[in-house]
Parts: C-alpha cells; structure tokens; sequence
C-alpha cells in the first residue's frame, strides 16, 4: 500500500476502534451500513478478518493500530 492509503486507512482504523470495538480487538459493526463498508475495506487490505457482525483484526491490522 502506498502513504497515503497507509494514513487513510490508519484514519479509518483509529475511527473503526471508537465506534465499534468490541473490547477483544475485534469490531462489530451492528448492521451500520457505514460499518459494514468499513469492515470491508480494511478486510480488502488484510487489516481485517471479517466475519458476519464485523470482524478481527489481523497482526497487520494491529500493527497499524499501534503505530504513531
């Protein structure tokens, strides 16, 4: 992934774990459209292991997570 798509998805993670973390580094989206879509995209970049009510995050996911 190039920067850029590095900072939009850091901005769209960082947005994913305030609104719909689920305390075990997982996300459920509850059917939000928005959530969904989200939920899609980072599993598009392997950020996420989506299941049907949102997803986990993958080791990538939470190295992005953890970064400054």
């Amino acid at each position: 992934m190039t920067p850029e798509e590095r900072a939009i998805l850091k901005a769209l993670a960082s947005m994913c774990v305030q609104y719909m973390d689920d305390g075990r580094n997982g996300l459920v989206h509850k059917s939000m459209s928005a959530g969904e879509g989200a939920v899609e995209v980072l599993a598009s970049y392997d950020l996420v292991k989506p299941e049907p009510w949102g997803g986990f995050w993958t080791d990538e996911g939470l190295r992005l997570l953890d970064e400054d």
